[in-house]
């Protein structure tokens, strides 16, 4: 019991002690028998992006940071296999406006015997619609610059790994399962543009001049590949009911919390 009781409160203290990053919610992947399960989660993440414009040479890493709102649903034919679909939002930090994002994903239990077991696991989730626009005005005198830069962006993101849990059940009313594992996690850009337009005056020019630049390619790819999460979920019985808390581990923060119902 004291075993039990160690490697669950293991679980919650990596969450909060450790920095973190990843993007995609992983969620809990154990046996279930029960068909469905639904859940609204919330997550606050950032991590590292490589960028490399279509001109000049190189790449550096930028900071992406996002908040996210998503209704998953996972369907559980069979007690040691499902499939997920999830619908959301998500706010991009300096963003104009919140983008719609889609996720599929389906697991299977390899291994279950006394309360732990072994689930492997596929996500793959899209974002697209996402804008950052930055206004400049600069005046001295007569002569002024008026700028507008835009970016557009929309992004597949693929994660594929191994997750190791415990379900504990202390009492007839309650039930605790802490999970960890490793994963592997990749950034298509589907569309990453960025243009420049707007308009300038110097004194003494008989009218202003307006610009208009070619949208430049921008490719977007994730800085680490290798991902490490972990998370706790507390469900009250029968309800079966309850909340689940997880973080994404590398080197950024990377969160998400959930209530969650099964059918």
């Amino acid at each position: 019991m004291k075993l039990k009781s160690i490697l669950c409160t293991a679980a919650v203290g990596l969450l909060f002690v450790t920095s973190v990053g990843h993007a995609m919610d992983v969620g809990i992947l154990a046996p279930s028998d029960k068909q469905m399960r639904a859940e609204v989660y919330y997550e606050e993440y950032e991590r590292d992006i490589q960028q490399g414009y279509s001109f000049g040479s190189g790449s550096f890493a930028f900071p992406q940071e996002e908040n996210r709102l998503v209704a998953r649903v996972t369907f559980n034919p069979q007690p040691f296999w499902g499939v997920s679909l999830e619908v959301g939002g998500t706010d991009s930090d300096g963003s104009e406006d919140i983008a719609p994002m889609f996720g599929i994903g389906a697991h299977m239990v390899l291994f279950e015997q006394g309360g732990f077991y072994t689930s492997a696991f596929g996500r793959m989730t899209w974002t697209t619609g996402i804008e950052y626009k930055e206004h400049y005005v600069v005046t001295n005198g007569a002569s002024y610059l008026d700028e507008t830069w835009q970016r557009d962006e929309a992004y597949l993101e693929y994660g594929f790994g191994v997750q190791l849990g415990y379900e504990w059940q202390p009492c007839s009313s309650a039930r605790i399962t802490g999970y960890a594992g490793a994963m592997a996690s990749f950034l298509d850009d589907t569309k990453s543009e960025e243009r420049l337009s707007g308009s300038y005056f110097i004194e003494g020019m008989d009218a202003p001049v307006s610009f208009n630049e070619k949208d430049s390619s921008v490719d977007m790819e994730e800085d680490h590949v290798a991902q490490m999460f972990v998370g706790v979920e507390m469900a009250l019985l029968p309800l079966d009911g309850g909340v689940r808390v997880e973080g994404r581990f590398y080197d950024r923060t990377s969160l998400s919390a959930s209530v969650f119902f099964n059918f």
